[in-house]
């Protein structure tokens, strides 16, 4: 550390003006209270600083309990003048990529959750923020971290907020997904526990790759991302509205991807799992707008941003699924496997997780309309009711030729005998083939 940065006491005056004003003013000051205290939720704060680092570009982020102070530290980039000045606001978000929206520049804050006092420690920066006047820093005269990380270190109040962070450290180590959809943390160590994803191999399609974690590298997941698309203007100005960006604020946000993972629930992630859960067949990630509380998502039938990404994840799910059925270099049997991406929900379930569902489904069905998806004997695709499907006992007696002529009107080719019965059974939801069940085969005899 060189000394204090030279925008340091410029951007300190700034935020002690504010408080200076706020504190003259209650009515003025009530609203930023009433905002501050919704975000002291404990278990919010380990998810809020791993976002934190992965827009710093860290590939590495540790987290632990010393002595009764919660410490995390990463080895993503420094501060710059443009973030520490974020840093010091409060209600804004200097955050243009949309890998997330955020929350109005905010999560930072949730820090104080633990404790009244917040320690930052970077090679540049040695400050502490107190709750009173929770975005003013007070210069620390304490040396930067030597190893160049940045550290965050809370003393933790009482034992509720130390057994509420505890709980939420023992879920991370349990359910490690969201590190997946980070853009640069790949390690996490949770109290000397490592958490590391890897990629093992490409996936059957362009932009997919299997994923285990490296003390589990036999239970793989597949991760399929998007291409970056833009936004349509109606949710641009949700997303304005939502981030509060003023005109003198005005800014252009950049494509944003999605992300699915087979293998995993049907849960939606915002980078960290949402309360919303459907019972589409893989977990997906996106960049959508959540409630205040930040524990499920907006209702899509009212925010045309979430209502857009969801049908996003039908197409992306759907382009998945034909190239992987498509992808004539790979066995029969691990092709039948696409139909893993194909939903079959209740559509008349209208909570919200059925109301993300629908749409991620009727997306499905729009993009397959007049797309050739059914898996044939002789390993070709056929559109709805392009073919039939039989008791697979018969494909086990007699030829494919054959039983195309004793029981196939018109001569339609017969469904694969790899596509399994589940698989089977959401084709047949689908209404995708005529069957031909074991009584209709001893009427044809």
């Amino acid at each position: 550390m060189t000394g204090v940065p030279s925008y340091f006491e410029e951007v300190r005056c700034h935020a002690s003006g504010r408080w200076d004003q706020l504190e003259q003013d209650p009515e003025l000051a009530g609203p930023w209270h009433q905002l501050f205290k919704q975000v002291q939720i404990p278990r919010h704060v380990v998810s809020e600083l791993l976002q934190n680092a992965d827009d710093a570009e860290a590939t590495m982020a540790t987290v632990d309990i010393q002595d009764g102070d919660f410490i995390f530290s990463h080895n993503g980039e420094d501060f710059i003048e443009e973030h520490f000045i974020s840093l010091c606001r409060f209600g804004y978000s200097n955050k243009r990529a949309l890998h997330t929206i955020g929350f109005r520049g905010i999560g930072f804050k949730s820090t104080f959750s633990l404790g009244d006092e917040v320690r930052l420690n970077t090679p540049s920066l040695s400050i502490a923020f107190r709750r009173k006047r929770f975005t003013e820093p007070v210069w620390q005269t304490r040396k930067g971290t030597s190893d160049s990380n940045t550290e965050i270190r809370v003393a933790i109040r009482d034992d509720y907020r130390l057994r509420e962070l505890e709980k939420n450290l023992e879920d991370w180590t349990k359910s490690p997904a969201s590190l997946l959809f980070f853009r640069s943390i790949r390690c996490m160590t949770v109290r000397g526990h490592e958490i590391r994803w890897e990629a093992k191999s490409p996936g059957p399609i362009a932009g997919s790759y299997w994923m285990a974690l490296a003390n589990d590298p036999d239970r793989q997941y597949l991760l399929i991302q998007s291409k970056p698309e833009s936004f349509p203007e109606e949710a641009f100005a949700e997303i304005r509205q939502e981030r509060m960006v003023t005109a003198d604020e005005e800014a252009s946000f950049p494509p944003c991807k999605i992300e699915i993972v087979l293998g995993l629930e049907g849960r939606l992630f915002v980078i960290l799992p949402t309360g919303v859960k459907t019972d589409i067949p893989f977990a997906c990630n996106a960049p959508f707008i959540q409630d205040p509380a930040r524990v499920k998502i907006k209702d899509p039938e009212t925010s045309p941003t979430n209502r857009w990404l969801l049908e996003r994840v039908g197409k992306l799910a759907t382009g998945a699924m034909l190239e992987w059925l498509g992808h004539k270099e790979l066995d029969v049997k691990q092709r039948c496997k696409a139909y893993e991406l194909l939903p079959d929900l209740n559509r008349e379930d209208h909570s919200i997780a059925g109301s993300c569902g629908r749409i991620v489904e009727e997306s499905c069905e729009t993009s397959l309309v007049e797309q050739p998806y059914l898996l044939t004997e002789d390993e070709s695709l056929e559109k709805v009711k392009g073919c039939i499907a039989l008791p697979g006992v018969l494909l086990d007696v007699w030829s494919s030729d054959q039983v195309v002529h004793l029981f196939s009107e018109g001569a339609r080719p017969i469904l694969s005998r790899y596509v399994g019965s589940e698989y089977r059974r959401k084709l047949s939801n689908w209404n995708c083939f005529d069957e031909i069940d074991k009584e209709n085969v001893l009427d044809s005899a």
